[in-house]
């Protein structure tokens, strides 16, 4: 959710308001057609701000009456966040972008009167799923985030979640598991992320591009990949396109960056499947000496592992940490209010460029001259 919004600013002038106490406890609001012109707006830019401070329990509608500042402290909606501290605490822990949205989650919480209750998920493991839930429900949680994905609809947990009969929100999933587990889903369009990355290595010049990803290929069929790559006026070779089980570790990584340099023609650029990729890609490359954006350049998807400070920085796809925590509270918040689940939400990527892909090429005329062989 983007800050810089009207809407937005409102909000946080209007929140600011309340929250330094010219807005005070018990105080009604200047009527909308008043406040809307000392704001100098429109009465429907006003409305949808007034709606979120509302959502947030900042401020009381009352029909006929006007808008009223209710006690921040008294009325803060009570939302259960369930995280797996051993993601998060694991060797692939860089992998998880879970590891990055929480904090930005928290931030949002607090901004947005929330009281967020952080639970690690092996908590609620219990044979009695029924009790578990009504112990959920009498603690006042109003609302769930689960920091999960890739759901088998077989997890022992969902029971549970399901039996507490609350709002369930996954921040950040994928569209099969709002199908398997009936909750409302957050996450990324990859299918339009991975477009925008192959058309931008294509506007940089890059004819042969190579992609090293995990073989789900994130729910990607090969047939559109190859259909996007043509599209995008890249060459559809598919001895560039390297899917790998990265989990078995870091060689895998970088014997499949070997194979694509050691193609007869060799990519001019690489397309990394997630920044924990990228890492071992970035290691690899240094450990041979290959230069980057020079040799090949580099594009990741995710951008969350503080890209401005690899040598040299790193070019991404990024998922927007902070905008994705901001929708996810106004959804469950939206939710709780609503009482209903809500259909598949798409969260917002950027193109961040960096040095990583910072080499146009002008001509793609390779000689067949004996190149090194990468080890």
């Amino acid at each position: 959710m983007a800050r810089d919004t009207k809407k937005m600013q409102i909000y946080d002038l209007l929140k600011e308001r309340i929250d330094k106490g010219f807005y005070p406890p018990g105080s009604r609001l200047p009527k909308e057609v008043d406040l809307a012109d000392e704001l100098r707006i429109s009465r429907i830019t006003l409305r949808p701000a007034l709606e979120l401070l509302e959502l947030e329990g900042l401020v009381c509608r009352l029909k006929g009456r006007g808008t009223f500042v209710r006690d921040s402290h008294d009325i803060q909606t009570r939302i259960m966040m369930l995280i797996y501290s051993e993601v998060l605490q694991g060797v692939y822990k860089a992998s998880s972008p879970s590891l990055y949205i929480i904090p930005c989650i928290q931030l949002a919480a607090e901004r947005m009167n929330v009281k967020l209750e952080i639970c690690e998920a092996q908590s609620l493991l219990t044979p009695d799923s029924e009790q578990c839930a009504a112990r959920i429900r009498k603690l006042g949680i109003q609302g769930i985030l689960w920091l999960a994905n890739n759901f088998t609809g077989k997890e022992p947990l969902l029971e549970t979640i399901r039996k507490t009969n609350l709002p369930v929100l996954l921040p950040h999933s994928n569209p099969s598991d709002a199908q398997i587990t009936g909750f409302t889903a957050m996450g990324t369009n990859y299918e339009q992320l991975t477009r925008d990355g192959l058309k931008y290595l294509a506007a940089q010049g890059h004819r042969r591009v190579g992609y090293i990803g995990g073989k789900d290929m994130r729910n990607i069929a090969l047939v559109d990949y190859f259909n996007w790559v043509k599209t995008a006026g890249l060459d559809p070779d598919p001895e560039l396109l390297r899917l790998i089980d990265w989990r078995q570790g870091k060689q895998t990584v970088f014997d499949a960056v070997a194979q694509l340099l050691n193609l007869p023609d060799p990519p001019t650029a690489i397309f990394s499947y997630s920044d924990y990729l990228s890492l071992q890609i970035y290691e690899y490359l240094h450990r041979e000496k290959v230069r980057i954006p020079d040799d090949v350049c580099v594009l990741t998807i995710g951008g969350q592992i503080g890209c401005d400070f690899l040598d040299p920085p790193l070019s991404a796809l990024e998922y927007g940490n902070q905008e994705i925590a901001d929708l996810a509270l106004m959804t469950i918040l939206q939710m709780i209010h609503d009482k209903r689940r809500m259909e598949f939400i798409v969260t917002p990527h950027y193109l961040r460029v960096r040095e990583s892909t910072k080499r146009v090429i002008l001509h793609h005329n390779k000689s067949k001259k004996q190149k090194e062989t990468w080890k």
